[in-house]
């Protein structure tokens, strides 16, 4: 069985992170991440990448190490801008984009162009929007795991948060 996954603002690359997590660097920050998608993800499943995940060119072939069936990338504000090396490690790219009756971008897209639809986002990390139609998915508000479709949908039901 495959699943659908979604995790965002993985910042691979970016030297400061400490500062901001609670990690010793930025490379045991990235080992961390993908030792713990790695549990998760299985070779059917698809994972969404919601932006800010490589601030360079050597960390985009990181990304390769996440094993998963596809990998999709919604680009963020930090993200290294050479779409031919993205290429090589994702399924596709996108700036925003409406998928199992979401919209999916990196920043939350603005309330008048929801039109119906919840908006699964990154970008704002443990920072929440007080709107239902809102699913932050920055890895400071996921435990800094992947985020299943359906956990997702099982939230919207009970109106619980996923994992802090």
């Amino acid at each position: 069985m495959s699943n659908v996954y979604f995790a965002g603002d993985l910042h691979f690359g970016h030297v400061a992170i400490p500062k901001y997590r609670p990690v010793e660097s930025e490379e045991v920050h990235r080992e961390l991440i993908i030792d713990r998608f790695n549990r998760v993800l299985g070779k059917r499943d698809t994972l969404w990448l919601m932006g800010d995940i490589a601030f360079n060119a050597e960390m985009i072939n990181q990304v390769a190490r996440i094993n998963c069936g596809y990998k999709f990338l919604i680009l963020g504000n930090h993200d290294y801008a050479n779409i031919s090396l993205w290429s090589s490690v994702v399924d596709g790219i996108f700036g925003i984009t409406k998928k199992k009756g979401f919209w999916l971008s990196h920043a939350p897209i603005h309330p008048d162009e929801l039109r119906g639809k919840m908006n699964i986002h990154g970008h704002v990390h443990n920072a929440t929007i007080d709107d239902p139609r809102y699913i932050n998915v920055s890895l400071e508000n996921t435990a800094y795991m992947p985020v299943s479709l359906e956990e997702i949908r099982e939230s919207i039901k009970t109106g619980m948060v996923f994992r802090k």
